[in-house]
């Protein structure tokens, strides 16, 4: 459910803001228990008397919010290619990691070299201070960081042959958006049928994201870092969407990519003299949100806001990836303005103060800590 079906607001009549109410068990699985609010007729505005609630731990870790935070999926893992060694397998040189069944890396003071699996020397350790797997059959060999000097580069098999190859350089042709046709057989609910699908396709003609659920989708677009606020150093940036779910595909210089969870919405709270933002990531985090909000009780207009600026808040912007965007700023106290933004064809803006059940302030300050939290946990 999006949170535009609940909150597409009308400012006719008395502009009642009417929301079905639910039980503690409705609210999604983390939390359920703690962070739901409770039904109240209709709200009022009088001395601020509330439940205990904290201010989130995780957000004051949180220094500059970056919507790739949550990465699902990676094409090239390091540590997946790179073990380290606990056993010396020679008795002439000291080796600290091994690179897939064929190479191992030995240490000479601060340098390192590279031998292969007789323990043959293929590269002497007089050079390079690193030696890494940066992609499939590719190393990235490092001088001392103190001598700014690039990296140089390595392809290697699994005999153990290593060259020395260029520096890789990154071409933007090198990935394309194409559509495929996808064939679905007859069952007992859908018909069988043919359907399009996108996907992004690299130039020795793999697709992206193959034999996993990263691919077949519905809506693929590129994108740039500052569109969508991340400091991230990748080299090409693209969105995509599926069942309603959205996410973000960046691909480095060696076309390895990793799918990070894209955003829903976005949270700022105020606890005291404690103040934190993030992203809202997770698609069913999202989803227990919107049940979260439909469960506080009815609300009504107001003409004028709190005059208490120095109350505790959260402000929740949701919507994100559709035509309407919500901002709901809600104090402690109950009072909670409204920003309705619609970016679609007939774009539109209203902003009007409700107030609402003041426990519903404690239940979203609780989502936050005891569910949203859970998407930051290292």
């Amino acid at each position: 459910m999006r949170f535009s079906r609940i909150a597409v607001l009308s400012l006719a009549g008395a502009m009642l803001f009417t929301l079905s109410g639910c039980s503690n068990s409705d609210s999604g699985q983390s939390g359920a228990d703690n962070a739901s609010s409770v039904k109240e007729a209709k709200a009022v505005p009088d001395k601020v008397e509330l439940k205990n609630y904290k201010f989130p731990k995780f957000l004051k870790d949180i220094k500059q919010p970056d919507v790739l935070s949550s990465p699902v999926y990676v094409s090239f893992a390091v540590d997946d290619h790179i073990v380290k060694i606990t056993e010396q397998p020679f008795k002439d040189h000291t080796c600290s990691a091994m690179i897939g069944n064929s190479l191992y890396i030995y240490d000479e003071g601060k340098f390192k070299g590279l031998l292969d699996s007789s323990g043959n020397v293929l590269l002497e350790a007089d050079t390079y201070t690193s030696i890494s797997p940066c992609s499939t059959g590719m190393l990235a060999l490092s001088r001392d960081k103190e001598l700014n000097a690039p990296d140089d580069y390595m392809s290697f098999n699994g005999l153990g042959v290593v060259t020395n190859i260029e520096p890789p350089e990154f071409k933007p042709e090198s990935i394309s958006v194409v559509k495929d046709m996808r064939y679905r057989e007859k069952s007992d609910d859908q018909p069988e049928e043919y359907y399009n699908v996108i996907n992004l396709r690299t130039s020795d003609g793999k697709t992206v994201g193959e034999d996993t659920f990263f691919c077949d989708w519905d809506k693929v677009e590129q994108v740039t870092a500052q569109s969508i606020n991340t400091s991230r150093p990748f080299n090409a940036y693209y969105k995509a969407e599926k069942d309603g779910e959205y996410y973000f595909i960046c691909f480095d210089k060696f076309c390895n990519y990793t799918v990070y969870d894209g955003a829903y919405g976005y949270v700022r709270l105020k606890v005291g003299d404690e103040y934190g933002e993030c992203y809202i990531l997770d698609h069913d985090d999202y989803a227990e949100l919107t049940k979260l909000l439909e469960s506080f009780g009815d609300t009504g207009a107001l003409k004028s806001p709190s005059k208490d600026e120095s109350l505790d808040y959260i402000q929740l912007e949701t919507g994100y990836g559709t035509d309407e965007v919500v901002t709901m700023t809600l104090s402690a106290d109950g009072y909670c303005l409204f920003d309705h933004t619609d970016s679609g064809e007939q774009q539109s803006n209203n902003k009007y103060f409700m107030i609402l059940d003041k426990e519903s302030f404690v239940s979203l300050v609780k989502w936050v800590d005891q569910v949203l939290s859970t998407e930051y946990a290292d």
